[in-house]
């Protein structure tokens, strides 16, 4: 649904959005590559991801609850929106942990020949249950960091042109002061200028 905005209503709905691309890209991948070089190898130091992630979601979590009561309608959507996303990441952080925790107790359990080695300078090695299971978690949320990136990335471009999938309604709603919506008709689509 299209609404009319300001311009700088466009800008500020954009925000949001930017910091969680932001989030995803730095934690992601910087982070996570900075974890490697530092735990040499050891995958328990990608606690950093999910810890430094979560804190940038909480940002979004509470800043949206500022523009909600002193922003416009618009905005606040869009911020409802980029929280809704983080809280997804959070969710896939939260699978990827009980998963990791579960593979690792039934790694203890079985543990015996079933090990592989970890190609790290001390030659130790972790059961083949544990890496399958950090396998699926990082699948987990590669997929969905992957999703709500491109998410975002549309939101963006909506953003500027004042749009906003009117199922936001739901989580923000809308009151008499809320931005009006564009009809359908006024968009001028495909006429002569």
């Amino acid at each position: 649904m299209q609404y009319q905005v300001t311009d700088q209503e466009k800008h500020l709905a954009k925000n949001p959005h930017h910091i969680f691309n932001f989030n995803v890209i730095v934690t992601h991948l910087a982070i996570s590559q900075a974890s490697l070089e530092m735990g040499h190898g050891n995958p328990y130091y990608f606690i950093l991801v999910p810890l430094i992630s979560s804190m940038v979601i909480a940002y979004l979590y509470f800043h949206q609850k500022v523009v909600a009561e002193k922003g416009s309608w618009f905005v606040s959507a869009h911020w409802t929106l980029a929280w809704r996303r983080g809280r997804n990441l959070l969710i896939s952080y939260l699978i990827a942990i009980v998963v990791i925790g579960i593979s690792a107790i039934l790694g203890d359990i079985v543990g015996g020949g079933m090990m592989m080695n970890d190609f790290s300078e001390s030659d130790s090695s972790t059961s083949i249950i544990e890496k399958i299971g950090t396998f699926f978690s990082a699948l987990v949320v590669f997929f969905t960091v992957l999703y709500n990136f491109l998410q975002t990335g549309i939101s963006v471009y909506d953003a500027g042109k004042g749009i906003i999938d009117s199922k936001i309604e739901r989580f923000c709603p809308r009151d008499m002061t809320s931005n009006s919506e564009v009809p359908e008709d006024s968009n001028n689509v495909g006429t002569p200028n």
